[in-house]
């Protein structure tokens, strides 16, 4: 079973700023290069991970997952299931890209 996106993950429509642990907007504007299709582009982690224990968070996954050539290294090694780059069935409604999300953030 593939997660689904937390309750305060950025992705979700329904999540506002104040809704996210330690939010810093300085922070999530630099995630800006999360977005990028080029090789060594990061691939945007869950705000509940750790400092070196880091995972994709689910909802940038099923947005973006597929344009990110990291993701996409991943799913060759077996490291990700192909499942999780699309939004499942019951899911919360998901930001479309980056810029929808950050338009919020930052309101």
């Amino acid at each position: 079973m593939i997660r689904p996106p937390c309750r305060s993950c950025p992705w979700r429509v329904d999540t506002s700023a104040e809704q996210i642990p330690n939010f810093s907007l300085e922070l999530a504007e630099r995630l800006a290069a999360c977005q990028s299709d080029q090789i060594g582009a990061p691939v945007f982690a869950c705000h509940l991970g750790r400092m070196g224990e880091e995972f994709a968070c689910a909802g940038w996954l099923a947005v973006h997952g597929r344009d990110s050539i990291a993701v996409r290294l991943m799913l060759v090694r077996g490291e990700l299931d192909p499942a999780a780059l699309g939004p499942a069935p019951g899911w919360p409604e998901l930001h479309v890209d980056y810029a929808e999300m950050m338009e919020k953030l930052r309101s």
